[in-house]
């Protein structure tokens, strides 16, 4: 072989194996990395001529194209993407939404977007505040579709609202406030947190209702190093009662514990705490307290 040959022959060499290393995954999943998007929608496509069953590379090219703005190619890819399975679901019904949406395929994008909340699908607020969805925001089905993703809002998690609120904690045989209790409801109503204060004890309780398991949920710590779990719900006179009958601990101290709040007529809140050494078959009040709010006091 001629040295001109042998030239001509590494030129041909390292053209074709460079070829072939840009059409690697890894240099397409480096591109998309790297936000180039022109670059890696080039190399999926290539990649998806040897391999057009590739779900996540479907998904990938859709979004490179969706970035250069280039909807109608976005959208096929998005549909390809589903149609190979690619999972989460949702997350690729979201993506191919809003390039329906930017398309102004409006009932199509709205269709996209019900699949999304009857299966779950991401935050509220990420679909909600999405740029695309700027020219249905206010479409009664949009608005459906935020209210289905919005987590916490069954009438269930409501039912210990009436424990809501600032307040003044007088326990049965006193005549002043023996504590205080702050009750509040956090993360998007998921939560009632409660912050206890007695003089120099203190505690604290995070409620929440556990859709899964239909019941409510207490966990309480105190400076005591005293903790409590319970469960429940209400019963049918509209009192939250929540015991450890059926939780581990009671199992292991022998000993069942049972709250009950009370909402009263005039907007104060009895908290009876018993105890039962016997199965249930007779209780002992550990603590009995009546809350009022100190707005009116």
């Amino acid at each position: 072989m001629t040295r001109l040959a042998s030239v001509i022959c590494m030129v041909i060499i390292c053209a074709t194996g460079a070829t072939a290393f840009a059409n690697t995954q890894q240099v397409a999943d480096d591109l998309f990395a790297e936000s180039k998007w022109e670059d890696a929608a080039a190399a999926y496509e290539t990649l998806l001529r040897n391999n057009d069953q590739s779900a996540s590379n479907w998904m990938n090219l859709g979004a490179a194209l969706e970035q250069l703005r280039r909807y109608e190619d976005a959208r096929r890819a998005y549909d390809r993407a589903i149609t190979a399975g690619y999972t989460p679901v949702p997350r690729a019904r979201l993506a191919l939404a809003r390039v329906l949406a930017e398309l102004n395929e409006k009932n199509l994008a709205l269709e996209q977007l019900e699949e999304v909340a009857q299966t779950g699908g991401p935050g509220f607020r990420s679909v909600r505040d999405t740029p695309s969805f700027a020219g249905i925001r206010e479409e009664p089905r949009f608005v459906a579709v935020i209210a289905a993703l919005t987590p916490c809002t069954a009438p269930e998690y409501r039912h210990f609202d009436f424990w809501l609120g600032e307040w003044d904690v007088t326990s049965a045989g006193s005549t002043q406030p023996t504590a205080t209790s702050s009750i509040s409801s956090l993360h998007d109503g998921c939560v009632v947190l409660e912050q206890y204060v007695a003089g120099a004890f203190t505690g604290m309780s995070i409620n929440f209702y556990d859709s899964g398991l239909g019941k409510w949920h207490q966990s309480w710590m105190s400076n005591a190093g005293s903790s409590v779990y319970l469960e429940g719900g209400l019963d049918a006179q509209g009192a939250m009662v929540m015991s450890d009958a059926d939780l581990p601990v009671s199992k292991i101290t022998g000993v069942i514990g049972k709250t009950t709040w009370t909402p009263n007529s005039d907007g104060s809140v009895r908290q009876l705490w018993e105890s039962s050494t016997d199965g249930g078959e007779t209780w002992t009040i550990v603590f009995d307290g009546l809350y009022r709010k100190k707005d009116d006091e």
